[in-house]
């Protein structure tokens, strides 16, 4: 079956690719054009279409490729948003000191997995399906923390600074270009330098040491190979130098509040960019990030901000578009992927069309915003949201934890249970959201009786309308149910120490999960649920060389639980640079006769989730 449905999209992605595109995007002077019609644009960063991971966790199970599925998920996301420019980061390489990973894309010079490059494959195939041009960079100098100008240099025994210099080494990334821009799609059957889906070849992500000379011998090397595709500089602060070479066909810039230069607001910071370039080369916004820290931009004047921004951007016809950094798309186990934007306290990747748990940085205005502009640069009316399609309700066990895979566009779902597979269907629970969760179970039927036989099914809605039913997945045979606390507010217990606070900044610090209640020294909180406790399970975070054990206990017993400490990276820098924390999960066996389960703080401490089956 599995074979089948791979097959059919196989199928289907060829003959979508075959066609999409007319023409290459060309230059004439400051401006970008489709064949003779001007070609402007708004777009997103998708780092996680080659890789989606953060790289300050360093966690086994999160680094992986994209499957066919996410990828698709994202491109539906870009089509809907009127995004037709997505920009990929760079390809992974591997550090010579360690093992070949699945996500290395470059094992070593001239060395190349080809499984991770049919994920390339699947999004350039996608990239024509969905009508989405992709700016494609090849590595990175910031940002490469999953290799990059280091490991090519390492991998030569010298050091980084020698990437830009040293003949070997820039031979050894001429081989990667080569081998990029001579692949063949496995997919389409399409070389990537024939493929329209391309907008542009970058030569990395924010290479900012790079000097002229090593710009143009490559720009050169890179137009030689495919004289049809753009080249875009990768210099990006404004007030950095900006090449005019007869290979170089696009100037970028990035945007965002901490930089030097933009006091005065981004509009202003770029007219003096596009000043020097004297209509010479057309510049647009590789990554701008509306992020509120509190002095550019607050919660109350940021969407009116970004708005004047965007405005200026679509009335400044040297700028052919914007690229919002950044967006992640559903994880194909149920929810999103996760990426807290270390530089700030409290900003994540943004999640198509935004929700409630993402409030405190606006989410659900700034894409709406980015949205309009996005019909609006095109000179398109800006139609409603389409109705999502049906979730992929995924397997339910015996304790009715529910998860499913998202709809683009989708705002919530609602479950429905019945006894038989035909019905009737009875409403449990309306507009449950799939961005509350990360990387756990999205909803715990609590209502559901043990000793009954359950079937489930899910749908999605938005304000256009309701999608069809998912998939049933049953019979189900229910031994316990749950109660699940993700710690969003204080719903869910029975009392509490006025001690406790709700937090939630700096969520690279804990594995990206979202919610936390964070206590001290004989802090505590109390549950209570209807019939007798049947285990208990937790998950706390405590600062790394500081452990203080929660407490777990039913009347004046204390439980003995079963304990695993994982102690997590952490990013070098940002707002929380050098700060660790060690990941608690407790499993507590439980004696019988028990209705409530008190949880005390020994020292500080944030309890992260609770699951108490009964």
């Amino acid at each position: 079956m599995k074979k089948t449905v791979c097959l059919t999209v196989v199928c289907l992605l060829v003959a979508h690719a075959a066609n999409a595109f007319e023409h290459f995007i060309t230059r004439k002077g400051n401006r970008l054009y489709d064949g003779d019609k001007e070609f402007r644009f708004m777009g997103a960063n998708m780092p996680g279409l080659v890789l989606p991971y953060d790289w300050t966790l360093f966690l086994p199970e999160r680094l992986r490729l994209p499957t066919p599925w996410e990828q698709e998920d994202a491109f539906k996301t870009l089509d809907q948003m009127n995004l037709r420019v997505v920009r990929t980061w760079n390809l992974p390489i591997r550090d010579p000191k360690k093992e070949p990973q699945p996500w290395h894309y470059v094992l070593g010079p001239g060395q190349f997995n080809e499984e991770a490059f049919k994920c390339v494959d699947h999004l350039l195939a996608l990239a024509n399906k969905y009508s989405v041009r992709v700016i494609f960079d090849f590595t990175a100098e910031a940002g490469d923390y999953l290799g990059g100008i280091g490991a090519y240099a390492a991998h030569r025994g010298k050091p980084r600074k020698d990437f830009y210099t040293d003949p070997q080494i820039k031979e050894d990334y001429k081989t990667t270009v080569r081998y990029v821009l001579t692949r063949t799609n496995t997919i389409t059957g399409v070389a990537y330098k024939d493929d329209k889906a391309i907008l542009a070849w970058q030569f990395g992500n924010e290479m900012h040491s790079a000097p002229d000379s090593w710009l143009s011998e490559m720009a050169a090397y890179i137009k030689h190979l495919d004289p049809h595709h753009l080249v875009a500089e990768t210099r990006h602060r404004p007030g950095q130098p900006m090449l005019v070479d007869p290979n170089i066909d696009l100037v970028t810039r990035h945007l965002y509040a901490n930089y030097s230069g933009v006091g005065n607001g981004w509009p202003d910071a770029i007219r003096k960019e596009i000043a020097k370039l004297n209509g010479q080369r057309p510049l647009f916004i590789g990554e701008f990030g509306p992020y509120i820290d509190g002095k550019m931009f607050t919660y109350d004047n940021v969407v009116t901000r970004l708005r004047e921004f965007l405005d200026y951007v679509q009335s400044e016809p040297s700028i052919p578009g914007a690229l919002l950094w950044s967006m992640y798309f559903h994880h194909q186990n149920g929810g999103f992927y996760w990426h807290q934007i270390m530089t700030y306290a409290a900003v994540w990747s943004y999640h198509w069309p935004g929700f409630p748990s993402a409030d405190a940085q606006r989410e659900t205005e700034i894409l709406q915003t980015m949205r309009e502009t996005a019909f609006k640069i095109r000179n398109q009316p800006v139609p409603p949201v389409p109705a999502p399609d049906p979730p992929e309700l995924l397997p339910v066990g015996e304790v009715p934890l529910l998860t499913w895979r998202g709809s683009s566009g989708a705002t919530g779902y609602d479950i429905e249970r019945a006894a038989k597979p035909d019905g009737p269907w009875t409403l449990i629970a309306t507009n449950i959201s799939d961005a509350d969760t990360a990387y756990r179970p999205l909803f715990s039927d609590t209502s559901a009786l043990p000793g009954t036989i359950c079937f489930y099914r899910v749908s999605a809605r938005n304000a256009s309308g309701h999608s069809k039913p998912s998939n049933i997945v049953g019979p189900i045979t229910v031994k316990h149910v749950c109660l699940v606390d993700e710690l969003q507010d204080f719903s869910r217990i029975a009392a509490k120490s006025d001690g406790l606070v709700l937090d939630n900044p700096y969520n690279a610090l804990y594995a990206e999960y979202l919610f936390r209640a964070k206590g001290n020294t004989n802090d505590w909180l109390l549950y209570r649920v209807p019939r007798a406790i049947v285990s208990v399970k937790a998950v706390a975070f405590c600062p790394s060389g500081n452990i203080a054990d929660l407490k777990f206990l039913l009347g004046n017993t204390v439980l003995a639980p079963q304990r695993l400490a994982r102690p997590l990276a952490s990013s070098p820098g940002g707002a929380a640079g050098g700060q660790k924390r060690t990941l608690i999960e407790y499993e507590c066996p439980v004696p019988p006769g028990h209705s409530e389960l008190k949880i005390l703080w020994t020292g500080a401490s944030e309890l992260d989730r609770v699951e108490i089956c009964y």
